[in-house]
């Protein structure tokens, strides 16, 4: 079984998030979504409420599951015997941060990195972006899924 591992900290998960999990839960037999620890980033929701967001929003893919992570990443990934790092990309910049971060994680444990292009419809799309529309009030429902929209309107 080949198994994938998508990390990000997905604070809220946007619809280029889900995208890019969807696209990969099509090519993978199980795809784990990891809410991951950033410690240079301070959270606007819980790890607990984000990963609530992800269930919720992929109810359809039932072949990915949610969890969380508070160490490196190629040691959950070794961990949990996954195969490949997915990571989705929206420019050359991400690519390149993301193709150091895969020399590192390949000096800690066996696991290979794939990239996987931004759908050219959610390449503005950030979480940066997402929690500005909703620090002022503006609509969501071209940035966040369905399910999130709903999670924050409670």
């Amino acid at each position: 079984m080949k198994r994938a591992l998508i990390t990000g900290s997905f604070d809220p998960p946007t619809l280029g998030h889900i995208d890019v999990i969807r696209r990969t839960a099509a090519i993978f037999d199980e795809v784990v979504v990891c809410v991951c620890h950033n410690s240079e980033k301070i959270g606007s929701f819980s790890p607990d409420l984000r990963m609530e967001m992800l269930r919720r929003s992929l109810t359809d893919c039932p072949n990915v599951l949610v969890d969380h992570c508070t160490g490196l990443v190629a040691d959950y990934a070794a961990a949990n015997g996954i195969d490949v790092i997915v990571k989705g990309v929206r420019s050359s910049a991400d690519y390149e941060y993301e193709e150091m971060i895969a020399r590192v994680n390949l000096l800690n444990a066996p696991v290979e990195t794939m990239f996987i292009p931004a759908d050219p419809a959610y390449r503005f799309i950030s979480s940066t972006v997402a929690r500005e529309m909703i620090r002022y009030g503006r609509a969501l429902d071209k940035i966040l899924p369905p399910a999130v929209i709903e999670l924050l309107q409670q």
